[in-house]
């Protein structure tokens, strides 16, 4: 276990990074901000690929350009997430679990529109890893992904 320093440094750099999510002049209940929000493991793969400060503003903004560094960023979240992986691909199963409360359609609905989604985004074209990974997130699970973040800001903003 980290020292209790370096946890409170942890707290404070996601209390900054959520902050940094929230239009100026709204409130966070900080008291709702949790290690698990998505926004954790994106900021934390960004800080471990060594991302630019001006990407960084676009990230926070949720603009994310297919350039390959954003691309290594969004593998990296689907490996951290535990929904993707090199060999395996997408977990549809796995993500299913994740989201299905915040879901419009039922599972099968849900399961086959993403696989079909995958197969029709790589379809004829030769990619690395990155580039894989940052196409199935980004184009098939993106609004997912996006909806997930703005309903976990949602949550922690003061009422």
């Amino acid at each position: 276990m980290a020292p209790v320093r370096y946890h409170f440094l942890l707290w404070l750099l996601i209390l900054i990074g959520v902050s940094s999510l929230v239009p100026p002049g709204e409130c966070l209940d900080i008291s709702k901000v949790t290690l698990d929000a998505a926004f954790y493991p994106l900021f934390g793969c960004a800080r471990d690929l060594v991302v630019p400060e001006d990407l960084i503003e676009l990230y926070k903004k949720r603009i994310f350009p297919d350039d390959q560094l954003t691309c290594c960023v969004f593998r990296c979240l689907g490996m951290r997430l535990g929904i993707y992986d090199d060999v395996k691909g997408f977990d549809v199963d796995k993500q299913y679990e994740r989201v299905k409360d915040r879901l419009s359609v039922d599972e099968d609905t849900y399961k086959r529109g993403v696989k079909n989604c995958i197969r029709n985004v790589l379809r004829g074209r030769t990619l690395n890893n990155c580039e894989k990974a940052y196409l199935i997130l980004n184009q098939c699970q993106g609004n997912t992904i996006t909806n997930s973040l703005n309903q976990q800001l949602n949550e922690i903003r003061c009422n």
